[in-house]
């Protein structure tokens, strides 16, 4: 109990930090955290890559998503049950709809899906990250969920605001999955 209220006191904190940031300010962090992810060889190396449609606040990867279109296998997540489930999109203006929650997520019209063992990395976001590589999420667990479905082989990526780095997290709960590699607008 004593874990989940400081879960949530951390969550409430930087979600107002975050939501605090001008658009310039998102922008800019959110280019250098793109070039960063660009530059590192998994992501070089990977054929087939899950990333995720950026919420209010959160890092805007959208910009090297572009970039990568008609050179890798992009998915995004969508929500089904209480599931994520990756779906190869090719069109990021085209291909989406509003999901659960009002997030943005591919339309299974337009779309199709894809294997857990086909994805090579998978770029996750989250509220907060400490240097162990824990994260935490908004709280709803769809992506501890769908971590722990990864084959081993899968690089996961996590991606924030340097101010997102937290000493220690909470990691008591078996739902919280760690990151493989850890990428702010300052450091990898």
């Amino acid at each position: 109990m004593v874990i989940m209220k400081e879960k949530e006191i951390i969550r409430k904190k930087l979600l107002e930090r975050l939501l605090s940031l001008t658009i310039k300010e998102l922008e800019r962090r959110s280019k250098n955290v793109g070039k960063k992810i660009q530059k590192l060889s998994e992501y070089i190396d990977a054929k087939c890559v899950m990333v995720y449609y950026p919420l209010k606040g959160e890092v805007n990867i959208l910009g090297i998503v572009r970039k990568t279109l008609n050179k890798k296998r992009v998915c995004f997540p969508l929500i089904k049950d209480r599931d994520l489930v990756p779906y190869r999109v090719k069109d990021l203006e085209k291909d989406f709809i509003r999901g659960p929650l009002g997030v943005r997520q591919p339309n299974p019209e337009l779309t199709e899906e894809v294997k857990l063992e086909d994805l090579d990395l998978v770029i996750v976001p989250g509220l907060a990250f400490d240097y162990s590589g824990h994260r935490l999420g908004r709280g709803a667990g769809f992506y501890d969920r769908f971590l722990k479905k990864l084959p081993e082989k899968t690089k996961i990526v996590g991606v924030a605001f340097n101010l997102q780095i937290l000493e220690n997290l909470p990691h008591k709960f078996l739902q919280d999955e760690k990151v493989d590699i850890l990428i702010t607008d300052t450091s990898i």
